[in-house]
């Protein structure tokens, strides 16, 4: 009787758990800790990348690929703007419109970034300009009712606009890459030219801006108590040895190896330039002695002259930038028998060249070099076209959207 109730007594205390049973208990608990970690991780992911700065191609565009990126909406925008206010070519002032509004299509072009899909780079400058004089295109050129021209209070935002898109584009090709550094100062000068030239058709005022070069190392070295020339010298490797004084005074040929290893191709550049100042000051020097008609035009050519040997001087003062000694040219240039037969034709060919000199100079050089090879190109740029018949989109630059692949 004993054994039996024993026997058939409930189990309140059935013992331990076989250890089989235990791990998979606890293997268990471990998996859904961890199914709820990723869980918990995965929202936080989320959060992060909707948190953050676009996506991966947005994040690793250089300096470069942005300023590009604004300088052609900047044009495309400014050259719907110009075609709404172009009044057909009914007048000088709505044809010098209808003239930039083209001009700055073409800037837009030119600035497409090369990693762009083609075909919609191309798609985007298919449609046709509207020139109508209307926001809206639904008056013709010719209907009753289209502006002669516009109001000079129209213009001013345009002129401020393009006058600010040019300042832009002069301090973003201080620090794009060199391409795009020739580019950007292309296009922004030829952005100041026009806002000059609209400002004067219409009386208006342009808005002071900040030129991209601090000042002149001239002036800077006054300030300084050691010459500035010295002080970037003492910087060279190979600064006292005189080794780059004699190979300069005996004639270094411009871009050689010898012509400082610092930066061969800046310097190349930047003799260039030297010797296209120094070259055209003494060209309007021979067309003083020679030319007939140098009576009559003596005071203008005297004035070029001297700002050709000053702008000259001004470029031998940053040689010591690249290593070398600030020591202008030796004043001996060939003339060709064109030049010397009819010397009034042939010095605007002369003064053609310095927006091509200069650009190139932006791409090679950098640094306060650049910055001042900015500050020319956008000058010669104003006088040679200020007054011009046309204005070109990239001044110094003989591309055009048809010759890209991708337009």
């Amino acid at each position: 009787m004993t054994s039996s109730t024993v026997v058939d007594a409930p189990l309140e205390n059935p013992g331990p758990e076989p250890a089989t049973a235990r791990r998979f208990t606890r293997w268990g608990a471990g998996v859904g800790r961890l199914v709820l970690f990723l869980a918990l991780g995965a929202v936080v992911l989320s959060f992060g990348l909707v948190a953050g700065t676009g996506d991966a191609t947005e994040r690793t565009r250089s300096f470069s690929q942005i300023a590009l990126t604004e300088a052609r909406n900047s044009a495309r925008s400014l050259s719907a703007e110009a075609g709404v206010l172009a009044a057909a070519g009914k007048n000088p002032e709505a044809a010098e419109l209808l003239a930039q509004a083209e001009g700055l299509r073409d800037q837009a072009a030119l600035l497409t970034s090369t990693g762009r899909d083609p075909s919609a780079a191309r798609d985007s400058f298919e449609e046709p300009l509207d020139v109508s004089g209307t926001e809206d295109g639904a008056r013709s050129p010719g209907a009753p009712g289209a502006p002669d021209v516009p109001d000079a209070k129209d213009l001013e935002p345009y002129v401020q606009a393009l006058a600010a898109s040019a300042q832009a584009n002069l301090q973003s090709a201080w620090r794009a890459d060199a391409g795009t550094a020739r580019l950007l100062a292309a296009a922004g000068a030829a952005q100041q030219v026009w806002a000059a030239r609209t400002a004067g058709l219409y009386g208006l005022d342009l808005p002071e801006t900040n030129g991209p070069h601090a000042g002149d190392p001239a002036a800077e070295s006054e300030a300084a108590d050691e010459p500035a020339a010295d002080k970037r010298l003492s910087n060279c490797p190979d600064a006292g040895t005189g080794e780059k004084t004699a190979d300069t005074a005996a004639g270094t040929p411009s871009g050689s190896a010898a012509a400082g290893s610092a930066a061969p191709n800046a310097a190349a550049a930047l003799k260039a330039a030297i010797d296209a100042e120094f070259g055209t000051a003494y060209a309007y020097e021979v067309a003083l002695a020679q030319d007939p008609s140098a009576a009559t035009r003596s005071e203008q050519w005297q004035a070029r002259m001297a700002a050709h040997e000053s702008r000259g001087t001004d470029a031998v003062a940053y040689l010591p930038d690249l290593c070398l000694p600030a020591v202008p040219p030796v004043a001996a240039y060939r003339l060709d028998a064109g030049f010397l037969r009819n010397p009034a034709d042939a010095l605007p060919a002369l003064e053609q060249q310095f927006p091509a000199v200069y650009a190139d100079l932006v791409a090679l050089s950098e640094g306060d070099l650049r910055g001042w090879a900015i500050g020319r190109l956008a000058a010669v740029s104003e006088e040679l076209y200020l007054q011009a018949e046309t204005v070109p989109a990239t001044p110094g630059l003989d591309a055009v959207p048809e010759d890209l692949p991708w337009n």
